[in-house]
């Protein structure tokens, strides 16, 4: 079957995760974010405790990863005008966003998968998107990053 019947909720796509074969014992972790309701925060611990954080909306559920604040990043126009050209190339089922956290600006990572998503694809989804985030952050990430 290549989607649910049903959409998810976020407290079943929390509970189908941390019972899923398809992560080892201990890898991962899920909690309902107490700053912002509505958020999971997924905790990866084979992917050097990255957080992503999911949300489930009507249509969507949105997964991100903050990566750095743009102002640490070596000549942030170039970073972007690379990053524009080369975006398909480099982050496969992701795309990258400038975002305000706390009054400063920050790199993120995203992407946006059906809300009837398999399991498999929401699995797939997070581990492509910390993946990503890892060897961005290694390959053109600030020095302090790497």
């Amino acid at each position: 079957m290549s989607t649910r019947q049903s959409p998810w909720t976020l407290a079943e796509l929390k509970e189908a995760l941390e019972q899923s074969d398809s992560f080892a014992a201990g890898e991962i972790s899920c909690t309902v974010s107490s700053d912002q309701p509505g958020v999971l925060e997924v905790q990866l611990h084979s992917a050097g405790e990255i957080t992503l954080f999911m949300v489930v909306g009507e249509t969507q559920i949105l997964t991100s990863t903050v990566l750095w604040p743009c102002d640490a990043q070596e000549d942030p126009a170039s970073f972007e005008a690379m990053m524009l050209r080369n975006h398909k190339k480099l982050l496969p089922l992701c795309a990258l966003s400038i975002d305000m956290i706390d009054g400063r600006e920050y790199y993120e990572l995203f992407g946006a998968m059906s809300v009837r998503s398999t399991l498999d694809s929401v699995e797939t989804e997070l581990r492509t998107i910390a993946n990503s985030a890892l060897e961005l952050a290694a390959d053109v990430g600030p020095k302090a990053a790497a």
